[in-house]
């Protein structure tokens, strides 16, 4: 990428605080902290990567799978509960629509191009759960940091499939835990609050499903495979 996410992410947040040091007086939404329980949506791209680990190889060679994320797309929905003047659950699941390239260490003497270059497509129903901290509200913005637990559903695992990777087909495990780490700053507009930030995805299942022969030189030195993934994301709430 050219630009970097989080870069663009400061650079906005500095644009809006020029604007709000022209406007000190004028606080929007004053009474919007004290509700109890807030509804709101997101939209946000994410990068989806992989940590992968991997068994000894019988020679000298190391087996290493090149990964390639590709720019992706999430939109959900937000349900908020209030604890205190510090403290909130927030319930925010959504869909995540991601795409990684994936090369295997292989030449186009042992395999066609088509097996040694793949393109996978994953969409996850996402269930994370979080704890936010919010800060002192400063004028009309209100920083925050937040934890989640997040249930994760592969709907284009392919675990299913009695096909694998000796006929193109890449298979993942369909459930999939992680957690979540997410850093943002809220934005009291006249009519409504908008909130950019950015989310950190370290997965804690496995996802790699082996293939059917347990020596297939597809999957035999992969030892572990958890995603990971980077999200920048603008709720309106």
């Amino acid at each position: 990428m050219k630009y970097s996410p989080i870069l663009i992410f400061f650079l906005l947040l500095q644009t809006l605080y020029n604007l709000n040091a022209q406007n000190k007086k004028l606080e929007n939404l004053r009474l919007d902290d004290s509700k109890s329980v807030r509804f709101g949506y997101y939209l946000g791209i994410n990068f989806y990567n992989l940590k992968n680990n991997y068994f000894e190889t019988n020679n000298s060679q190391t087996f290493n799978l090149a990964v390639k994320s590709k720019p992706g797309f999430d939109v959900g929905l937000i349900a908020d509960l209030r604890l205190n003047n510090f403290f909130n659950i927030r319930f925010h699941p959504g869909v995540a629509f991601v795409e990684r390239e994936i090369k295997f260490p292989f030449s186009e003497e042992q395999f066609s191009e088509a097996l040694i270059n793949r393109v996978v497509k994953s969409n996850y129903i996402r269930f994370p759960l979080g704890l936010k901290f919010n800060t002192r509200r400063i004028g009309n913005f209100r920083p925050f940091i937040m934890g989640s637990f997040s249930k994760n559903i592969n709907l284009s695992s392919n675990e299913k499939s009695i096909e694998d990777n000796t006929s193109g087909t890449f298979r993942m495990k369909n459930n999939v835990n992680g957690w979540e780490f997410s850093i943002g700053t809220e934005i009291y507009l006249p009519f409504f609050k908008f909130t950019p930030s950015v989310h950190g995805f370290f997965g804690l299942t496995n996802e790699i499903l082996k293939d059917n022969d347990e020596n297939s030189p597809f999957t035999r030195y992969i030892k572990s495979m958890k995603s990971r993934g980077f999200f920048l994301r603008f709720t309106f709430e």
